[in-house]
């Protein structure tokens, strides 16, 4: 008996599968229904871009049968797209195609050169004439290695700081490799030097940030100098 059932059953499935693939050759695209997430923190696209990028580089499928269009092949398209990270495209039986879409996400802007952005992958992106991220800027000589293998694993450790996130605005290299960096608040440089040993360099001016201009005040000196081993040099205005 429970051979019988299961045999009915997939038969029935069978049945319900093979109708259900010969209606959906039947059902025409009524359109696409695009949502771009992190529209809120980034605008390098939007749902009228989608559209032109599926028009230009797929074509266009309103109208055409759904059996007909290659989803894979869409999501290519979009993929190709200098600000797209992912893209999701699925079809409902109501004839509409949703296509999903996650944008890449700057961390650093490098104004050296054409200037670039470097995202969240650690990855080149261009600048968008659409949008200008609100993230670190680093200007100076900057090789497109230094860039992505030392700006940017900095950066990211500064992101993961909400001390540093708040206050770092921008990154100055000089010497190729040496950086120095500027506050949003305080009319000061901070002289790092290079990335060597900079977890113990950031320590240090951590607390001489916390226990030195916090007292004295934030427009008492002109410099702060952390390149020599265990000090923090300082020269007044």
């Amino acid at each position: 008996m429970p051979y019988i059932l299961s045999v009915g059953l997939f038969a029935y499935l069978i049945i319900v599968l093979t109708f259900a693939a010969t209606k959906l050759r039947e059902v025409k695209c009524e359109g696409l229904q695009v949502v771009v997430d992190d529209s809120g923190e980034n605008v390098f696209i939007d749902e009228e871009d989608v559209l032109k990028v599926i028009k230009r580089g797929y074509g266009d499928i309103k109208d055409k049968h759904i059996a007909a269009i290659d989803k894979d092949s869409i999501e290519q398209v979009l993929e190709r797209n200098s600000v797209i990270k992912s893209a999701q495209v699925y079809y409902s039986l109501d004839g509409y195609f949703h296509v999903e879409i996650t944008q890449r996400k700057p961390v650093l802007r490098v104004m050296s050169g054409e200037g670039y952005y470097v995202d969240e992958d650690g990855k080149v992106m261009p600048l968008s004439g659409k949008y200008t991220s609100r993230v670190v800027v680093a200007t100076g000589n900057i090789s497109r290695k230094f860039a992505c293998n030392g700006l940017y694993p900095f950066v990211m450790a500064l992101r993961e700081d909400e001390f540093w996130d708040a206050l770092i605005e921008q990154i100055v290299v000089v010497k190729g490799d040496e950086l120095i960096l500027i506050p949003k608040v305080g009319n000061f440089k901070i002289i790092l030097g290079t990335l060597e040993g900079i977890d113990k360099k950031m320590e240090n001016l951590r607390l001489f940030l916390r226990e030195g201009i916090a007292l004295k005040g934030w427009n008492v000196y002109k410099e702060i100098n952390l390149k020599f081993e265990n000090q923090v040099v300082c020269v007044k205005k």
